[in-house]
Formats: structure tokens, C-alpha cells, sequence
């Protein structure tokens, strides 16, 4: 029998493949899905980076009253930015980045240069402690966590991801840190999620955790966001949720 431990799952990657509004009857029928949206200042509107005009449609279905839970995953260059205390991304990507719930760090694996007092500002000065920062522990960057986790401006929880967007599952998982709501992600998919969720289980203990799938959600061809594929995957997950 599956041990309820997840606060929420994550399905990572809806892009102009999908319409925006298609996303709101998968929150009706799983009300514990996040959507996690990728946002690239250089990959608008490529495969798995909606458009700004997507964007804007998603941002509008949200002002209308939609029950949709977000999380914006920032790449590239805003990431980069972002980790030296600059603003960019809040400013090209204002106002719509305040619909999203929490917001993730994709550091993708790569070694970023950073300034922490710099970075830990610009998070305090945006987002404060009312939304979530979520750090990829990826074994190259896990130093984030440990160096604001302390902090009481900012909310800051891992997601451990080994994967680096690779779509492979781990050799093994991470413990869960303890009294943290941790994140597992890295090939999870509707076909291995059940076996996976029962070694996460094994090392979560006795706190919640959320789960993020994102590459095996997508066709053969990486082209389109399939919410088919979606719905098999909340439909396993449904069975552990808190």
C-alpha cells in the first residue's frame, strides 16, 4: 500500500503545444498538480518555453479566477543574472511573473559564479518569504541550499535532480533533509513512477515531499507537452498525496 507522502507533483514543460486553458480541467480533476512553466529570456517559444504571448494567455486565465498553482523554472541567462544579484528577469518578465506560486533555480548541472549577498537580496526584495525559492541540488550546485537555507527573508527548499534535463533516473535518491519539504525529480515517468515513489519513500522519512517530471512527458519527438502522458502520471501519484 502506497505511504501518503507527497504534497504535490509537479508536471513541468506545458509550451504552445498546449493551450493554457487545457491546463485548468487537469487542475480540476488533480487539485494537487503544479504547473511548472520553463522561462527563458532566449528560448521564447521553442519546444518546452512558451511564448510571451502563451504567457500572457496563462497570466490572463489566472487573473479570471482559474485555481491554478505555479512555478515558474528560470534558465539561462536569467539564472545567471539572478545568482549576481541582478533583477532582469523580474523586470522583462513584469508582471507576468507574479502569478507564479514559487519559483526554481535551473542551474542545469553547470558551475554558476555568484554572489550570495547579492542574490539573497534580489530574492528578498521580490519574493520575500511569500514565495517558495526552489534550488536544484544537482551535486554542482548544492552549496545554494546550505547558504540560504539560515535565512528568514527567503523561503528555500532542494529539489534533488541529478539529471541536468537529461531525463535519467539516479543510481539511487538522496535522504531527505530533515523538517524540509524536499523535491525528487530526475526520469521519472507514468511508466516507473510507482516503483521509483516506493524507493523515494525509503529515504524521505517522515516528512512530506513533492515529485517534478518533466522529459517523459512530452512525445517521442520532444515536440508536444502530452496531457495524456499527464494524466497517467497524476493518476499514479494521486495514490500517495498527503
Amino acid at each position: 500500500m502506497a505511504r501518503r507522502i507527497l504534497e504535490r507533483a509537479t508536471v513541468t514543460g506545458a509550451d504552445g503545444s498546449v493551450d493554457p486553458g487545457d491546463l485548468v480541467a487537469i487542475a480540476e480533476d488533480f487539485p494537487f498538480v503544479e504547473f511548472g512553466i520553463l522561462l527563458s529570456k532566449n528560448r521564447k517559444g521553442g519546444y518546452r518555453f512558451p511564448s510571451i504571448e502563451w504567457l500572457e494567455d496563462l497570466d490572463g486565465i489566472c487573473s479570471s479566477g482559474a485555481n491554478l498553482v505555479l512555478s515558474g523554472h528560470i534558465c539561462g541567462h536569467w539564472v545567471r543574472d539572478i545568482c549576481l544579484g541582478g533583477s532582469k528577469f523580474f523586470c522583462d518578465l513584469d508582471p507576468a511573473w507574479k502569478m507564479f506560486d514559487r519559483f526554481q533555480l535551473n542551474f542545469h548541472a553547470e558551475s554558476h559564479k555568484v554572489s550570495l549577498a547579492g542574490l539573497k537580496k534580489v530574492l528578498s526584495d521580490h519574493l520575500g518569504a511569500e514565495r517558495q525559492v526552489i534550488l536544484q541540488q544537482d551535486g554542482v550546485n548544492n552549496f545554494f541550499f546550505s547558504a540560504l537555507s539560515n535565512s528568514s527573508e527567503i523561503d528555500v527548499v532542494p529539489l534533488f535532480d541529478s539529471s541536468g534535463g537529461a531525463g535519467k533516473v539516479p543510481g539511487s535518491w538522496p535522504k531527505a533533509v530533515p523538517g524540509v519539504c524536499c523535491g525528487y525529480a530526475g526520469g521519472l515517468s507514468p511508466d516507473n513512477l510507482e516503483d521509483q515513489l516506493e524507493m523515494i519513500s525509503a529515504v524521505a522519512g517522515s516528512g512530506a515531499i513533492w515529485i517534478d517530471a518533466e522529459t517523459h512527458l512530452r512525445s517521442k519527438d520532444d515536440a508536444i507537452f502530452d496531457l495524456a502522458k499527464v494524466r497517467r502520471f497524476l493518476e499514479i501519484a494521486e495514490k500517495w498525496i498527503i
